[in-house]
């Protein structure tokens, strides 16, 4: 009977107990399963059997014991000035992990106030602040703004030094003082890192300009010493003929095929030529129209411990949201926006940046999908109505195209 009732009441109590521990993605169909057996419950259970929950724990990154229900972050370095997932992400030996530098590149005409640094004081973050300066040219005082970078600066503080990303391959300039680290969000390393280079060549039809092209290279074959002792002169006048001329003609008759054709009385060129058993060369080339610009990819779970990790975690969506957007200027009555945040990623270990990986330089954030039911499961939330999990998907894209200069810098 004793242990049909704290069976009983254990069952019960099962919902609650979620938040005093990590589930990560990793653990898949059974966690999944789990949640959904689940109807109600109270914090920090402590009876039962829980050993075979923790040894499927050990599956995840994020180990925690059912019987922890607080998270440690007295031994986390770096957790006071970013959002981060887990709360004791950068405090724990993880090895890898990922930051997100929010950037905003308007200062604006107020050196006082800043939308995305108030923006980040209420997420509880201490982002700096814009000094203005005065200096006197021409006979004028010139007002500049310049960015205390204090987020940047806090990780130089721990012997982590974070690089500012400058952007080279712009038409306007990059300045280093236009811009400020606005917020940052540090999570775990997700299970797919890869990069995807590309280069974009077109092929196009040369037609007469490769008909003379190719009869050039010819001429230029007969060597002029030759030409001097009266050699090469037939050589010279079938190339000129059969290349220039040629080429002439057949401008020609590909404008007669085109006129033809747009009468609606068919490419009488083409026919012809079939009943020859021939086509026209086009002298199709490949052209080269320059680099692609690279695309990232990224996918998180979120499963909260507790309901300090719960906050955080609607915090940093709705960080990535903000940032995405343009800001609407009431100034102008609405009708321009001002840019959205710019993004830096870097791949940081616990020592700091990953050399061992590809470098990303500035980047739009182009798409944020955020879910709030785990995979293949229901939707379930605690007791505060707050979900039992969260996804979120983000796609950024690169600000620059790719030179051969910046694959030496490690991109």
């Amino acid at each position: 009977m004793g242990k049909s009732l704290k069976l009983k009441n254990y069952c019960k109590s099962a919902v609650r107990n979620v938040k005093s521990f990590v589930v990560n993605k990793a653990m898949g169909a059974a966690a999944n399963s789990l949640f959904s057996s689940f109807t109600s419950g109270f914090n920090n259970t402590t009876v039962g059997d829980v050993s075979g929950i923790n040894t499927m724990l050990k599956k995840s990154p994020f180990e925690k014991t059912l019987n922890d229900s607080q998270t440690n972050t007295k031994d986390d370095p770096l957790g006071f000035q970013h959002l981060q997932y887990p709360t004791d992400l950068t405090g724990i030996e993880l090895g890898n992990w990922i930051l997100f530098f929010t950037i905003a590149t308007n200062l604006g005409k107020n050196p006082a106030y800043n939308a995305d640094l108030q923006f980040a004081r209420d997420m509880g973050m201490s982002p700096g602040t814009i000094k203005q300066t005065e200096v006197r040219s021409g006979g004028g005082v010139v007002k500049t703004y310049e960015g205390m970078d204090e987020l940047r600066d806090h990780y130089k503080k721990r012997n982590i030094t974070i690089p500012r990303m400058n952007k080279t391959n712009t038409v306007l300039s990059d300045e280093k003082n236009s811009d400020i680290v606005s917020g940052a969000i540090a999570l775990y390393m997700p299970s797919d890192i890869k990069v995807s280079y590309g280069a974009n060549w077109g092929a196009e039809d040369t037609n007469i300009s490769g008909d003379i092209a190719a009869a050039w290279k010819n001429v230029k074959q007969v060597q002029i010493a030759d030409l001097m002792q009266g050699k090469g002169q037939k050589d010279l006048l079938k190339n000129l003929v059969g290349g220039a001329a040629g080429a002439i003609g057949q401008a020609g008759a590909r404008g007669v095929s085109n006129l033809s054709g747009g009468l609606g009385m068919g490419d009488w060129l083409k026919l012809l030529g079939k009943g020859w058993g021939m086509a026209m060369n086009n002298r199709k080339e490949m052209f080269y129209e320059g680099p692609e610009f690279r695309t990232f990819n990224y996918s998180f779970a979120f499963w909260p411990r507790n309901d300090v990790e719960t906050e955080t975690t609607q915090k940093i969506i709705k960080m990535f949201k903000y940032h995405m957007h343009p800001w609407k200027d009431d100034e102008w009555g609405g009708r321009i926006f001002r840019y959205p945040s710019e993004f830096e990623i870097h791949y940081l270990t616990n020592t700091g940046i990953n050399e061992k990986l590809h470098k990303i330089s500035r980047c739009a954030l182009t798409k944020c999908d955020v879910g709030y039911t785990p995979e293949g499961g229901n939707f379930k939330t605690f007791e505060d109505y707050a979900p039992v999990t969260y996804t979120i998907n983000l796609e950024f894209k690169e600000l620059e195209y790719l030179t051969k200069q910046k694959m030496k810098d490690g991109f």
